[in-house]
């Protein structure tokens, strides 16, 4: 029977491993293939260290709910004492040795029933506010997701725009390879001068220098994605491109105000915090009111063993009513008519603050967009002056200098699209993280080109 019973116990753990090396091949093959935007954010999420304290705190809130709402039930115990009282030691008046007499042994039993019947209304109040801290623990986690999806979403960005970054440089290196090469031969045949020459080399060594910064910028952001996704760093492959879409218009301003008042997880803390300084001094309100318990017992004293042999019933009402405390109870409701005062105050100041974030995002969110309609009009500009200027330049037309700078433009035009497309996309997620709305940001605006 022990060898079956171990074979079982071998047959399930390897079962257990195969599952196991199974679920890690397939998120090996998946990362392999490429990760997506939505597949980054279902790896965050899964990682452990990223949610785990959040929701071991709901855990925590939910236990202390259940404690709050054990105290209105009775509660029922059995306890057993022994107790030996003596010896005591007297003289013998004839040999005057001593005498130990008198030694008792007693034991009681019994069960004990306990029944909160009118406690002022604290138990109530008790159960409200571990009930509030749940929701505020509830709310703590939903917002640290929020800010996971935040921080994701800008890690993806952040490797793509490096790795943008690293391509230009790649393809700037590439074309000025290109250009020496035909440098050289128009210098070996007298069409250019040597400083034509140096000045190519300058540029070129220019843009690798420029090309090792942005492979350092990449490996960089790879590793700040990885540690969100909690896997391997290495070649990352991204398979999205976020982009926005050209006919999405901005909400209204005081649309957006009003969803940040709504939905901001400061503000919805500051009312939970409102209503709990509320319950707060409804507790304290009545310390002035008496305490009503309902005590049983069940059980047998100064009996010869723990035996239940002729116990006795005992019911006892214990009335607590403090009638004059020094003035304690009076000076704890002022101190939470202050507090409540103090978190209202908080709550207007903090819906200002709010208000004064979401019009500074949207006008940067306003800005961006202007900013890329510019810089898409100016890489279409440069790009067509490259390439009037590539002719003249191989029809002798226009002198090498002429043709660096227009390369130079064009190379800083390209950037600058770049950074304004990605920065564009990061600016309408940050106005709508300030509105308190980054899911639905990945609902209504990101499109995967």
């Amino acid at each position: 029977m022990r060898k079956i019973v171990k074979k079982s116990k071998i047959s399930s753990l390897m079962i257990l491993c195969i599952i196991c090396l199974g679920s890690i091949g397939l998120l090996a093959s998946e990362i392999n293939e490429g990760i997506s935007l939505e597949t980054a954010i279902r790896l965050a999420v899964e990682n452990p260290y990223n949610l785990g304290p959040s929701s071991e705190a709901v855990a925590v809130a939910r236990a202390q709910v259940g404690q709050a709402g054990a105290a209105r039930w009775p509660s029922l115990g059995l306890s057993g004492q022994y107790t030996q009282i003596g010896p005591k030691t007297t003289i013998n008046p004839i040999n005057l040795m001593p005498k130990e007499e008198g030694v008792t042994d007693t034991y009681s039993t019994g069960f004990n029933l306990q029944l909160p019947l009118y406690m002022g209304g604290k138990i109530n109040s008790s159960i409200v506010l571990a009930r509030l801290g749940l929701d505020n623990a509830e709310e703590e986690k939903k917002a640290d997701y929020d800010e996971l999806v935040y921080q994701v979403i800008q890690s993806y960005i952040g490797f793509l725009k490096a790795d943008g970054m690293l391509g230009l440089s790649k393809e700037q290196i590439k074309l000025l390879t290109e250009h020496q090469r035909l440098v050289e031969t128009n210098l070996d045949l007298g069409y250019a001068a040597k400083t034509d020459l140096l000045e190519t080399q300058i540029r070129l060594t220019q843009a690798e220098l420029g090309s090792v910064k942005a492979e350092h910028g990449k490996k960089l952001a790879g590793e700040n994605l990885c540690n969100l996704l909690d896997i391997t760093s290495g070649e990352l492959i991204l398979t999205s491109k976020p982009i926005i879409s050209k006919d999405y218009s901005l909400p209204e301003l005081q649309a957006a105000l009003g969803t940040a008042e709504m939905h901001r997880l400061e503000l919805n803390n500051l009312r939970r915090a409102i209503k709990i300084a509320e319950e707060r001094l409804k507790m304290v309100g009545s310390y002035w009111k008496p305490n009503l318990a309902f005590i049983g017992t069940y059980g047998t004293q100064n009996k010869n063993s723990f035996t239940l042999d002729d116990a006795i019933w005992s019911f006892t009402l214990n009335l607590d009513w403090k009638l004059f405390d020094g003035g304690k109870g009076q000076a704890e409701v002022k101190e939470a008519e202050a507090n409540l005062r103090k978190l209202n105050y908080l709550f207007e100041q903090s819906k200002n603050m709010i208000n004064l974030e979401v019009r500074q995002k949207y006008l940067t969110a306003t800005e961006a967009a202007r900013v890329l309609e510019l810089t898409e009009l100016s890489r279409q500009q440069t790009e067509e002056n490259y390439e009037f200027l590539k002719t003249k330049y191989q029809l002798g037309a226009a002198t090498n200098l002429e043709l660096l700078s227009a390369h130079n433009s064009l190379n800083s035009a390209l950037n600058d699209h770049l950074n304004a497309e990605y920065d564009y996309y990061l600016a309408i997620l940050s106005l709508y993280k300030a509105m308190g709305e980054t899911e639905k940001f990945m609902l209504e605006v990101s499109m995967d080109a």
